[in-house]
């Protein structure tokens, strides 16, 4: 077994013998994460029983608004109205204030990723509620949280039940950042788990414990330099040196994962991209290493839009994919995130091309983040990830999310 690999193993033995009233009593706000059947996305719960899906790079907290109803209004000079401008969406045109009973009344403007489009309207505040892992304060109510308020056609295509998205972006006015006042005793940081299948995942804001059946799955994490790229506030970057297929770095331009004058390149994580992006000059490598280090393994037709598919059969086995960041941590990428089943006999390699001219050198999507903890530590500009909890017997539905 890998050493890495068996770091987490051993970690996970070491820890699984405590008992779960070992942890002191927290505030962690904590909810179920489930995969949806219709969109590539995934969704929690606010207010005990509206869904909102995660977007990592949504500046806001945006919410489905079509009762006509008047809402607070937020002062167009006010200091929560420029913070909007400064993460505006860059896909979008610049926003325009709008007068309401006579006032100036703060609009902002949202990007839905799938559909592609930019809808402006009222941002204003109210009540947000979520459950805790305090069992004495098992659900917990925030006053005066800042959203967007939007018309019901912006959401026309998302599933029943889906009320808005959560948008988790490092940014002053993200859900994360909102629900974390530290008289509460939170710190500024969220965790995801995303559920590979029809299980449920977990997601926490405000730090562990991240109880893992009697373990502290915080022991899981390694923990990697968060990087910030002026140009695109809204997203998290990670210094990646280089990925490696069957322990052999794939040969790239030494600057291939950095930024460009313009703020374009870099290495970045979305939960609205399905599998893992590479801009075409290091997918070209990345894919033809692949292909030799799979060449005795029978190949067939690609399934869009996936390329690269192989005959899937009872021994199956593709080579391990490493992602090593400039501090030397490396995040391994196993054959159930590296790979998507097709069917019965065909697994294809989940990855894509994103083409020449790719904002990103490489976004890393949600099939690759499936049944993995991920830590985004805000606070201190650091990301935690775990191994796949498949190698411990573990999924993310096992995360407790009740007190």
């Amino acid at each position: 077994m890998d050493k890495c690999l068996l770091l987490c193993v051993l970690l996970f033995s070491s820890y699984s013998h405590v008992s779960a009233h070992y942890y002191p009593s927290k505030n962690t706000l904590v909810s179920s994460v489930t995969k949806n059947a219709i969109l590539p996305i995934f969704t929690f719960t606010l207010n005990t029983n509206e869904e909102y899906f995660i977007h990592i790079a949504g500046p806001f907290l945006v919410r489905s608004c079509n009762d006509g109803l008047p809402r607070p209004i937020i002062p167009c000079g006010s200091a929560t109205c420029a913070l909007t401008r400064r993460v505006s969406p860059h896909q979008c045109p610049p926003t325009q204030n709008a007068i309401i009973n006579g006032r100036c009344a703060c609009q902002a403007t949202a990007f839905e990723p799938f559909q592609r489009l930019c809808n402006s309207n009222q941002y204003t505040y109210g009540d947000f509620s979520m459950s805790s892992l305090n069992p004495r304060s098992p659900s917990f109510t925030f006053n005066n949280v800042k959203y967007l308020c939007i018309p019901k056609p912006f959401l026309i295509d998302f599933p029943p039940g889906v009320l808005g998205l959560a948008g988790l972006a490092p940014t002053a006015l993200a859900t994360w950042n909102q629900l974390t006042p530290p008289r509460l005793g939170l710190e500024k940081k969220f965790a995801l788990c995303l559920p590979s299948d029809t299980n449920k995942g977990a997601i926490f804001f405000g730090g562990g414990p991240y109880k893992l059946g009697n373990t502290d799955a915080r022991s899981m994490l390694t923990y990697t330099q968060l990087i910030k790229n002026p140009r695109r506030l809204n997203n998290y970057f990670l210094r990646l040196k280089g990925i490696f297929v069957n322990g052999e770095k794939i040969l790239l331009a030494q600057n291939a994962f950095g930024f460009d004058g313009k703020g374009d390149g870099g290495v970045t994580l979305s939960t609205v991209t399905p599998f893992t992006t590479l801009r075409s000059d290091i997918y070209k490598v990345f894919t033809e290493a692949f292909s030799k280090a799979t060449s005795d393994i029978p190949r067939v037709n690609s399934t869009t839009p996936l390329e690269f598919c192989f005959k899937s059969t009872e021994h199956f086995q593709v080579p391990q994919i490493d992602m090593k960041f400039a501090d030397g941590k490396i995040w391994k990428v196993i054959a159930a995130n590296s790979m998507k089943k097709i069917s019965d006999d065909v697994a294809c390699l989940a990855f894509l091309n994103g083409g020449d001219a790719a904002a990103q050198a490489v976004v890393i999507g949600m099939h690759q983040m499936e049944n993995t903890l991920l830590e985004f530590d805000v606070g201190r500009s650091a990301f935690g990830f775990s191994c796949s909890l498949g190698l411990v017997n573990a999924s993310c539905g096992d995360f407790q999310t009740k007190p």
